[in-house]
């Protein structure tokens, strides 16, 4: 009997030490997992969706200094929520889109082609681009491509003053006075309407070299759009709230070409964005002709 309880005495001491054996080999494991992990961290974590993790640090950056805490907390809860649900939906995206990883790898290939040479491309033509554009070179286009310049609305030439329904009458008929007048630039009369409309004028347009079209001009007005247009006429008329005056110097009707007074700003857009266009050809030119020159790239035939 004695024999037989130390036999039993031995077996369960050996059980024993490889049961602690064991858990000692899974727990060492477990701490080398951990030690691993801490060591693929790039700093303190926030946050965690699968393997991607929000750090502290970037969250850092950015807070405004002078916030208070509240706000600063505010702040944090929404950033890390919104990380949370854009990683969530990108994990959800990319295990049900139906797109394999072939088609994925192109569009993101593409993607950022059009992203990095935009911007490259850009940059290039903000250094060289030279972005004075001469009266003559002005002219120039414009009498070459007169056909690309049709209105397609009436523009006029005008002075326009609105004014309060309970103006003086006295002031009234000054201003009827002064709008049938020639208005030539520089007149007295000119002068004293321009002065009154820059005081008492609930809104006004006064600039006699510049062309405008009728239906900006008119809106929000009782003037009909299509009020009979002739040079030298005046028209005037009222609402429940104010006086409308107008005069009109000159006009274009649809159809006819445009001044080059009026399309100006429009030809010098068109002059840069073609100067824009033959850049980034001479930058795609000059990138091809390195590329032969250092013997970048190889085409494989039959």
């Amino acid at each position: 009997m004695k024999y037989k309880t130390i036999a039993i005495s031995i077996f369960t001491i050996n059980k024993i030490f490889l049961l602690s054996l064991f858990f000692s080999i899974v727990l060492l494991h477990s701490a080398c997992q951990e030690e691993d992990t801490e060591k693929e961290l790039e700093g303190i974590p926030v946050a965690q969706v699968g393997e991607n993790y929000l750090y502290k640090e970037e969250i850092t950056e950015l807070l405004p200094p002078n916030y208070s805490k509240e706000d600063s907390t505010n702040i944090v809860k929404r950033y890390v929520n919104n990380w949370i649900e854009r990683r969530l939906l990108l994990k959800e995206a990319e295990s049900k889109s139906g797109i394999d990883q072939k088609e994925l790898q192109e569009r993101l290939e593409d993607y950022k082609y059009q992203l990095l040479v935009h911007a490259y491309k850009q940059n290039y033509v903000n250094e060289y681009l030279d972005t004075l554009v001469t009266d003559p070179q002005i002219s120039d286009y414009y009498e070459k491509n007169k056909a690309n310049f049709e209105l397609k609305q009436p523009i006029v030439k005008a002075y326009f003053v609105k004014v309060k329904l309970n103006t003086p009458s006295s002031q009234l008929d000054d201003l009827r006075k002064w709008m049938r007048s020639d208005l030539e630039q520089n007149s007295e009369e000119t002068e004293k309407l321009k002065s009154y409309s820059y005081g008492f004028a609930a809104s006004y347009f006064l600039q006699d070299d510049k062309w405008l079209p009728m239906s900006e001009l008119v809106a929000n007005t009782p003037f009909d759009r299509n009020l009979l247009l002739q040079k030298g006429k005046f028209a005037e008329s009222e609402d429940k709230e104010y006086y409308y005056f107008l005069k009109i110097n000159d006009f274009k009707i649809q159809d006819q070409v445009a001044p080059l007074e009026y399309v100006r700003s429009q030809i010098i857009s068109v002059i840069l964005n073609k100067r824009k266009v033959e850049l980034q050809e001479e930058l795609e030119n000059e990138v091809m002709e390195r590329a032969n020159e250092n013997q970048d790239y190889k085409i494989f035939t039959e």
